[in-house]
């Protein structure tokens, strides 16, 4: 294992030879194409601008990577480069190093977006962001080039498990008992979180229980939604960004933090109304708003 990360840390002080200023700017802002913030807005543009349930699949795909990732972490706890060599470290970063979470989650998300939306433009630009956002990561001095292609194996794993599921499984026409289905997705966090409860955990676990709700609110009360007009979208998306700020940063400043009392359920708490606003809430209100059409329920 030393071999591997002295390897790694060779690798990574020979391509840093070649920084300088532009190129620290220009992968600071590609990796931070691969943070939580980002992805918010990405899949919140999808479900509200693009298609509602494409958004929901790639959302969905994306926090079982998040949780996943999370737990591999906990598994495998391997260093940061920056842990056995501190001046190499570019960017802020945290926590365990294997898998990489950018290379992981970027996979998964570009690449799910690049198979569901066949164009070719979608899938060159998903393959060099993958790329791009993998690279920036070893360049940054945050992960070793093995995290990298840890992140990209369980991403490649998951991606080919979720497309599986999604073959057998049309969100738009899930069957079975109401009350089966608001149990189960009751029962899902508080197993999933007796395993391990990091601050990824939750906050995965709780969106994707939204996200759950969501759906059995959006069956029962909407059916399914047209996006208007491009003026009407980009309209609805800043309404939509308004409710995410009240909830993202909002609720962040005035609920417990981390190490306070109650900072587990509260954290929980808002990452579960912020999966619900998304997915349910603010299709709900572009539509009483005039700014999408609700269409018929689908059979």
């Amino acid at each position: 294992m030393d071999t591997i990360f002295q390897w790694g840390l060779n690798f990574i002080i020979m391509i840093q030879q070649i920084d300088t200023p532009l190129l620290d700017s220009f992968f600071r802002a590609i990796t931070s194409l691969g943070d939580e913030l980002f992805y918010l807005l990405l899949f919140s543009f999808l479900l509200w601008c693009v298609d509602f349930y494409l958004g929901i699949r790639v959302g969905i795909i994306f926090l079982l990577s998040v949780y996943v990732n999370a737990e591999a972490k906990e598994i495998f706890q391997q260093p940061r480069p920056f842990d056995i060599l501190p001046e190499i470290q570019k960017v802020y970063a945290s926590g365990y190093g294997f898998p990489s979470g950018h290379a992981q989650s970027s996979l998964v998300v570009w690449g799910s977006i690049a198979y569901w939306k066949k164009q070719t433009w979608i899938r060159n630009l998903s393959v060099l962001l993958i790329l791009l956002i993998g690279f920036s990561r070893i360049y940054l001095g945050v992960h070793f080039p093995t995290d990298i292609l840890g992140g990209w194996l369980f991403g490649g794993l998951i991606l080919g498990l979720s497309y599986f599921i999604f073959l057998k499984i049309k969100l738009d026409s899930i069957q079975g008992n109401m009350i089966f289905k608001i149990i189960s997705i009751t029962l899902f966090p508080v197993i999933l979180l007796q395993i391990q409860s990091s601050p990824d955990i939750i906050s995965s676990v709780a969106a994707l229980t939204g996200v759950g709700y969501s759906l059995l609110l959006f069956h029962s009360f909407i059916g399914g939604i047209r996006p208007g007009n491009w003026l009407q979208r980009l309209f609805s998306f800043l309404v939509g960004i308004i409710g995410i700020g009240i909830l993202y940063l909002g609720l962040k400043l005035i609920l417990p933090s981390e190490g306070q009392s109650f900072y587990q359920l509260s954290r929980f708490f808002r990452y579960l109304l912020l999966g619900i606003w998304i997915s349910f809430g603010a299709p709900w209100l572009f539509i009483r708003m005039g700014l999408a059409r609700q269409v018929e329920k689908k059979s």
